[in-house]
């Protein structure tokens, strides 16, 4: 598999990227401490700021802030929603929004419940960093570092937030040792139904706990086939079968941290990819790459 960076960018007025996704020619965009949604054309133009915060500064600070990292497109009564959701770490971050593309409406959820049960399954360290939509199932991914150093994907139903006592649940732990014996941390998801594989962003930051930033390292792309045959079929781990090193595939990518992955388009033996990244600056950086095979 090879990748190739076309385009890149510094988004100067936009904190800390953390998650992406992309519908109907738009790229959406949300920073763990941002204040707004950012909306924009696929070219990354025409930017557009819908608010969902109330602060008056453009950086909503640590201990305030509802750490929203991640959000997939979900078909809500026909009609499209994003769903974002925060990372559990704390508990100002057990939100999640439903956001009506169509509408600009906005549906707050308490996610606490669901949460406590994931903690109470195993996974002390709550970290979720991605979330993809795989057909009728519900992907997250909970993100290690160095003292729980395991990522594990966490797998529900779309509606899981309506009955959360009782939402399917099921934990995978991802296994990268027939490609890495490095302390990875997964921080992002995308789903391909043409191709159907889960893509993960995924870097080396030196995060000592769930919540405090690390120094940055490397990151890396990789690929899960197959993934909704896996589901329900492998009892305690699932093999990452390819993992490429974005640092080696362009020079661009190093000192940033990649948060997340969406895909914009796909052919039979390609794809392209929008990937949002930040260096603990308070920016974001936007990369799009041409994936083939």
């Amino acid at each position: 598999m090879k990748l190739e960076l076309l385009d890149f960018r510094e988004l100067e007025n936009y904190p800390s990227g953390s998650g992406i996704e992309f519908f109907d020619d738009k790229v959406y965009m949300v920073g763990d401490d941002a204040k707004d949604l950012l909306i924009m054309n696929k070219k990354w133009n025409k930017p557009e700021l819908v608010n969902l915060f109330d602060s008056a500064a453009k950086k909503i600070p640590k201990e305030s802030k509802s750490d929203l990292e991640t959000m997939t497109v979900l078909q809500l009564e026909k009609k499209p929603h994003l769903l974002i959701i925060g990372s559990g770490s704390s508990v100002g971050s057990n939100k999640g929004l439903l956001f009506n593309i169509k509408s600009r409406a906005k549906t707050w959820l308490d996610l606490t419940v669901f949460y406590q049960r994931i903690k109470a399954a195993g996974i002390n360290s709550l970290n979720i960093e991605g979330v993809a939509l795989v057909y009728d199932y519900l992907v997250m991914v909970n993100r290690g570092n160095n003292t729980y150093p395991h990522n594990h994907l966490i797998v529900t139903k779309p509606g899981f937030y309506k009955q959360q006592e009782d939402a399917p649940l099921e934990i995978l732990k991802i296994d990268f040792s027939n490609l890495s014996k490095e302390n990875l941390g997964v921080s992002g998801l995308t789903y391909s139904d043409k191709h159907e594989d889960l893509f993960l962003t995924i870097s080396t930051e030196n995060k000592p706990n769930s919540i405090d930033d690390g120094t940055i390292g490397k990151s890396y792309l990789g690929i899960i086939e197959n993934l909704y045959r896996k589901i329900g079929r492998e009892k305690l781990s699932i093999k990452v079968n390819q993992l490429i090193d974005l640092n080696d595939a362009d020079k661009k990518f190093k000192g940033f941290k990649i948060e997340s992955v969406c895909i914009q388009s796909e052919k039979d033996h390609s794809l392209k990819l929008h990937l949002v990244a930040d260096n603990d600056t308070g920016k974001s950086y936007l990369f799009k790459t041409y994936v083939s095979w």
